[in-house]
């Protein structure tokens, strides 16, 4: 059973008969912008998605054997709605989920992906995929999750593949279709962010990516 976050808040407890899709021989469901997906190494089931600006999260309990990968558009919102695409939310969705598994902080580390500028700003603080990174690092380091290693901004989307033991594979897209279509996405959603205030540090409904395996079926993926 695979614990699914959608973008408006539900939570969803899945068959692993459902996931059929394979990447690098393994079972895996899409983690689409806005969602989260918790579940144990033993499900046998890998969680993969696709980045540009936005950022995935990934824990791990190195004794509970339990993975969780978050893939959020925005890092918070200065309103009361509880969704999905921004960071704060989705992430601290995703970690009582795994709690609930049987999770310790302890036990727990974390990856970090994504946050390219691939509207090519230049690397400027008020690009969304700069403010994206800048809340994972602050969020973890707040409370307290090791970052065992991250694969951050550049200019080119990512594919991410997480499976059991905490492996992790990535393919930083070169196909130039990709990068327009992540380009195209990234102009409407930095439309949305040009008036919110820049977030310097934490303190205590958009589908951009569907993504189908077959759209790449000569990954070449290395780990980081």
């Amino acid at each position: 059973m695979i614990i699914i976050g959608h973008k408006d808040g539900s939570i969803e407890k899945a068959s692993n008969a459902r996931f059929n899709q394979r990447v690098k021989g393994h079972l895996a469901h899409t983690v689409i912008g806005g969602e989260f997906a918790v579940g144990s190494d033993m499900e046998q089931i890998a969680f993969k998605t696709l980045l540009g600006s936005c950022v995935a999260i990934m824990f791990y309990d190195m004794e509970a054997k339990i993975k969780g990968m978050n893939h959020f558009l925005l890092p918070h919102t200065n309103s009361s709605n509880d969704d999905m695409k921004y960071g704060l939310y989705s992430v601290e969705a995703m970690l009582n989920e795994m709690y609930k598994l049987g999770c310790r902080k302890q036990h727990m580390v974390a990856k970090i992906a994504g946050g390219a500028d691939v509207m090519k700003l230049g690397h400027s603080k008020d690009t969304i995929g700069f403010r994206n990174v800048s809340f994972a690092k602050d969020f973890c380091q707040s409370e307290g999750f090791r970052i065992m290693s991250e694969h951050v901004r550049g200019e080119h989307g990512r594919l991410i593949l997480l499976a059991n033991d905490f492996e992790t594979f990535i393919k930083v897209t070169q196909k130039s279709e990709t990068d327009a279509q992540i380009s195209a996405d990234e102009a409407k959603l930095q439309r949305e962010i040009s008036k919110a205030p820049v977030i310097k540090e934490y303190v205590g409904g958009v589908d951009l990516f569907d993504i189908n395996v077959k759209a790449e079926p000569e990954m070449e993926i290395e780990l980081f």
